[in-house]
């Protein structure tokens, strides 16, 4: 019975809490407990006729396969009569079916770790959905109204955007800062779709207030990590999710890091319009202070990364983050700061805020709620 469930809810794309598996990817949406939160009073136990992780209640009572019934893809005779499967017994002339329990407003299960987690999950996987904590930030011009997404910035919680200082404090002629978009891949694409699902639409957040570091300098990037804090909150889905924020100020000398964004990298002469992923080395903090030194001083507060020819992020990538995988999870551990206009030269890295000097401002100046 309960891979009747899974064949239905594979026919379509849907929110709710199922774990349908795509070839070698898994789309994971969050599977409750087998308790019905919604209406435990309405649950009856014909014992045994239920599997794990449902239970018994009226099909007026289970509100996921009411959705379901609304989803035109199940109009159709041909998948309808699985339906008749999923009884479990009769009260009062009222069919009950063996519901899932669903926890539509949750991304991960209870008691996990909600951050730095895909759902969509396969062996080095990097399209949609890969990467669901990687936010868009948009300028908009005061007279035309034309948005510009000129820089980049992570999720780290349902009301804030984690971003660079000089990306949050930009004004491009005649722009101010307005939207933040999540749940985008290509922006060329709506929705965007894969071979396996098609995503949620993307969110369009306005911007509520900034909060950027007391001390930063814009001449020379010092300090250059700021918090955007929206108006609404961030619906978790598949392609918006928050990233882990690195902790441990120790780093692996040659580890590879992602950086991940929108904009251009060594090579590519024009924009490219989908989710971009890039694998640098993290490299000696000397290094950097040897290239930017004279004219930007390196600190602790900064990594330093990169220096491969050919393999660099040229332009619009500005607050992006770079990630570590710690145990099955993305951990932000930089926040791309500045660079070199030899981009991608060899033996030149680039600069990024390091998030574990800045841990605890970050946790002390997000909002709660």
């Amino acid at each position: 019975m309960k891979s009747v469930w899974l064949q239905l809810l594979s026919l379509c794309v849907c929110q709710w809490s199922v774990l349908a598996q795509f070839g070698s990817i898994s789309l994971s949406i969050g599977l409750g407990d087998s308790k019905n939160d919604d209406d435990p009073g309405n649950s009856l136990d014909f014992r045994g006729a239920c599997p794990p992780n449902t239970s018994c209640v009226p099909i007026s009572s289970c509100a996921l396969l009411g959705d379901l019934l609304d989803v035109s893809c199940f109009s159709s005779d041909k998948y309808f009569h699985r339906l008749n499967q999923l009884t479990c017994g009769q009260v009062d002339n009222e069919d009950y079916v063996c519901c899932p329990s669903c926890d539509c407003g949750r991304v991960y299960q209870r008691g996990a770790e909600r951050c730095g987690q895909s759902m969509v999950r396969g062996v080095d996987h990097h399209g949609l959905g890969a990467h669901p904590w990687v936010a868009r930030i948009g300028f908009t011009h005061k007279e035309t109204g034309n948005v510009r997404f000129a820089c980049s910035g992570s999720i780290i919680s349902k009301r804030v955007v984690l971003t660079a200082a000089h990306c949050a404090l930009a004004k491009p002629e005649g722009y101010k800062l307005s939207t933040i978009v999540v749940g985008e891949y290509d922006i060329g694409k709506s929705p965007d779709c894969s071979e396996f699902f098609c995503a949620p639409p993307t969110q369009a957040l306005k911007v509520e207030h900034v909060i950027v570091h007391p001390g930063y300098e814009q001449k020379i990037f010092r300090h250059d990590i700021a918090l955007i804090v929206l108006k609404e909150e961030v619906k978790y889905s598949v392609t918006a999710a928050p990233v882990c924020l690195n902790e441990k100020p120790e780093i692996v000398l040659n580890e590879r890091a992602s950086l991940v964004g929108w904009g251009k990298l060594s090579g590519q002469n024009s924009l490219v319009s989908r989710q971009q992923q890039l694998q640098v080395p993290l490299v000696p903090l000397a290094n950097c202070e040897r290239i930017f030194g004279e004219s930007v001083p390196v600190h602790e507060g900064q990594l330093c990364a990169g220096g491969e020819e050919g393999r660099d992020a040229c332009s619009g990538f500005g607050g992006a983050p770079l990630l570590l995988n710690r145990d099955g999870k993305s951990v932000q551990i930089g926040i791309v700061s500045f660079g070199s206009e030899n981009c991608g030269s060899e033996g030149v890295p680039s600069v990024y805020t390091n998030i574990a000097h800045y841990y605890r401002w970050i946790i002390e100046n997000s909002p709660s709620s």
